[in-house]
């Protein structure tokens, strides 16, 4: 037979540090795999309630859509009023700005509609449940209201859209008026200068006797150069117009700037701040409690510790025997106990007459604690929110006014080109007439001077004919114009919740699965091998059991053929082991009951035995709940408790029935303190008795926490052997036993892994078959 053999080496191990402890994702199927057959039932009903839950308090809601689209429409002049951009993004502010919102709030007709109906809510409700998008295109958009009940889903969007619409008409408006307020200086001062020019003209024709206004005379040689001058003037001219509406323009978004600034509206993204839910709980006085403060009391202490020490000193003489020699000392004893134990009693009757009210006082003070933190916990919280909030209006209105700023540095950017240009043509204006002047004779002055009175009427025109048109296209509709009105929706947003369905059954299924895993790292069980060989002040493992078959296995199954091969596996670790092959009595110790040590110590000596080829003695030393009889069929006493009382002697109480491979000795019957059998000294000399006799000994042993007397059968022999049972063993308590043991002396050489599952043990180690396995010699049948 082909065994793989794993050498251990010494292992330094080290106590647990203050390190937290991470998670590991190993957790999340060892979770499953313990918890799945309660868990997913529970989960199961409670995703079934939640899914109810949801579906009792679904209320449908419906959302209705207001169709708007920029008016691109004009009558006569096309660049007169602003076309909207992007309606979406530059109109979505004012929806939510407060001139839209406020006039729907203060609607008393509106207030029927549930999502507006509590007022301390209904801003909000409305901010929220109000949507801008673009409908298909840039000068499309869409506005859409959703409530419960349709009919008012429909009222409340087109009273949105109605009270935007007013907005925009007075926004229109106004900046219509002030175009023309700005064309009116400049009308009235071109006037001005008509006049004049027709004065200085007629004043040239009366001085001119007998001469026709309209004769050609001496205009014909200069004509050219009268037509460079008309050009100069007319190019100033239509700059000067162009000026007037840049400048107009500037001063529109002077004004646009500092309304923004002075409304200072609200952010549409920024929910009001809502209190965290914080329990505060007052703590509730229990029994515990009050026993806890009475044995804590100092006067209960002094006496607990009197009563204790004449205890003590009344045991220690009975377990001696010297109380029939110091009677009197025995007596006094004896009555110095009973007395502290009257004063105990009356000591912890007036600690619990005090304790209640100490322990009230106590816990007032602690949920009057808790209260100020709480108070202080959302004090923060809405600080830190409205902070947050100012941050960011000052940020978009930093981005707002960034923005209008460069248009505004842009128009005066134009203006000043289209000036400085006004100023060129000028210069070039005034070297031609000045030479042209030199020129004239006085019928060319007369054409001159009413060259100047055109050009100058000219310009008054077109400025009236550019507040004309003003006033013509302002009579049109608004920038935007409503393309449908909301209408009640016949269907819902949706008919079921299946958003909120999934999310709430889905978190309903898991709360199960989630306290398994609260319970599986609060327990923190060993669920592999590799978890004991990470972890420091924990021998290292030195063999893996695989789980023990079932009576119904065949002889040569596979379960059975891979649980004894693990044995064998173990057995030949300790022995190769430089730590423990010198070995010659092994202690197999447990931390709780049930982890696996019963069938590791008979297992291996019952392979111990096989493969030395020398007679095995298997002691059980679990005097309090013994079983190893009962595994090999053989009767209780004398057993241990014989041997140990002196009943009977160690050869008597060796059971030989079944053959030269395996001795066993029983418990026996327990009829004494197990402590006081057990003592280091009577198991320093039982396994002096059995090596003189065997080769081998195997103690079975109690467990460790809970039976103190297995520690002094760990310091006697040999080797100590931990048991720790997969997805049973608490981490912790092997570590605390592992202490526990070496404090007493004990050689804890390594740490058996047992209930390791026949698949898991052959995927970790491979299953070697033999290829003749029935017929092996001494295999069974």
């Amino acid at each position: 037979m082909n065994q793989s053999v794993i050498v251990s080496e010494p292992v330094v191990r080290q106590h647990p540090n203050g390190d937290a402890k991470s998670f590991d994702p190993w957790l999340l199927w060892v979770t499953l795999r313990r918890c799945w057959y309660w868990a997913v039932p529970v989960g199961l009903v409670l995703a079934c309630l939640a899914a109810f839950g949801v579906l009792a308090t679904f209320e449908p809601r419906f959302r209705a859509q207001h169709l708007i689209e920029a008016n691109e429409d004009y009558i006569l002049y096309r660049e007169v009023l602003k076309t909207v951009d992007d309606l979406a993004r530059t109109e979505k502010t004012i929806f939510y700005n407060e001139i839209v919102l406020r006039p729907v709030l203060s609607d008393p007709s509106l207030r029927a509609a549930p999502s507006l109906s509590d007022p301390e809510f209904a801003e909000r409700n409305l901010r929220d449940n109000l949507s801008i998008a673009a409908a298909g295109s840039s000068a499309r958009m869409m506005v859409s209201y959703e409530d419960s009940n349709r009919e008012y889903a429909a009222k409340v969007c087109n009273a949105v859209v109605d009270a935007y619409m007013n907005q925009r008409s007075v926004l229109d408006q106004k900046r219509v008026a002030i175009l023309e307020e700005l064309l009116d200086p400049e009308i009235d001062h071109w006037k001005t200068k008509v006049e004049e020019h027709k004065a200085r003209y007629r004043e040239l024709t009366m001085s001119m006797k007998g001469y026709d206004p309209s004769s050609p005379l001496g205009y014909t040689r200069n004509e050219s150069r009268i037509a460079l001058l008309n050009s100069y003037e007319s190019q100033i001219n239509d700059l000067r117009v162009d000026i007037f509406e840049l400048e107009g323009k500037l001063k529109l978004e002077e004004m646009d700037r500092e309304k923004a600034a002075s409304e200072n509206p609200r952010p549409t993204a920024i929910a009001a701040f809502v209190p965290p839910a914080i329990e505060v709980t007052r703590k509730v006085i229990g029994p515990a409690d009050i026993a806890a403060f009475v044995n804590a009391d100092p006067e209960v202490v002094k006496a607990n510790q009197q009563v204790q020490r004449f205890e003590s000193q009344v045991m220690k003489m009975e377990d001696l025997g010297t109380w029939r020699l110091y009677q009197a000392e025995y007596a006094e004893a004896k009555q110095s106990r009973d007395d502290w134990k009257s004063k105990l009693t009356d000591a912890k009757t007036a600690a619990e007459t005090k304790a209640v009210a100490a322990l009230e006082e106590i816990a007032e003070a602690d949920y009057q604690h808790q209260l100020k933190q709480r108070e202080e916990k959302i004090a923060s919280l809405r600080a830190s929110h409205e902070e947050t909030q100012r941050i960011e209006r000052q940020n978009r209105a930093l981005e707002e006014a960034q923005q209008r700023t460069e248009t505004a540095r842009e128009l005066l950017r134009l203006i000043a080109e289209k000036k400085d240009k006004i100023n060129i043509i000028q210069s070039q204006l005034d070297t031609e007439s000045a030479k042209f002047t030199t020129l004239l004779d006085d019928s060319a002055k007369l054409q001159f001077a009413q060259d100047d009175l055109r050009r100058a009427t000219e310009l008054l025109n077109k400025l009236e004919d550019r507040k004309a048109a003003i006033r013509t296209e302002r009579r049109q509709a608004n920038a935007v114009r409503t393309v449908s009105v909301a209408t009640p929706p016949k269907d819902p947003v949706e008919d079921i919740p299946y958003k909120k369905l999934l999310g709430a059954s889905g978190v309903a299924f898991v709360i199960p699965l989630l306290l398994g895993l609260l319970w599986e790292m609060r327990t923190n069980r060993v669920t592999d091998s590799m978890v004991l060989d990470s972890s420091h002040g924990i021998a290292p493992v030195i063999g893996e059991l695989a789980r023990s078959p079932s009576t119904a296995a065949g002889r040569g199954s596979k379960g059975r053929r891979v649980f004894q091969e693990s044995v064998d596996t173990m057995r030949a670790n300790i022995f190769l082991s430089k730590a423990t092959k010198d070995s010659r009595s092994i202690a197999i110790v447990s931390s709780m009951s049930g982890e696996g040590k019963s069938t590791a110590a008979s297992q291996l000596a019952i392979s111990l035995a096989k493969s030395s080829g020398k007679t095995v003695l298997l002691i059980d030393a679990d005097m309090r709940c013994p079983d190893q009889h009962d595994h090999f069929g053989l009767s209780l006493e004398p057993g241990l408790s014989g041997v140990l009382t002196e009943q009977a002697t160690l050869d008597e109480a060796i059971q030989t029935d079944l053959g030269d491979l395996i001795h066993i000795l029983p418990a026996g019957r327990l009829k004494a303190s197990p402590h006081r059998l057990m003592s280091p000294d009577s198991m320093k000399t039982l396994v002096h008795d059995a090596l003189e006799r065997y080769e081998y000994v195997i103690f079975d042993t109690a467990p460790v926490l809970s039976a103190g007397e297995t520690l002094a059968v760990a310091a006697a022999v040999d080797t100590t052997l931990v048991c720790a049972m997969r997805d049973v063993t608490r981490m912790d308590s092997v570590v605390r036993t592992t202490h526990r043991l070496e404090s007493a002396g004990a050689n804890v050489a390594g740490t058996i892994f047992s209930g390791v599952t026949p698949r898991q043990y052959a995927y970790r180690y491979g299953d070697y078959n033999y290829s003749n396995f029935p017929n092996l010699p001494g295999a069974p049948n």
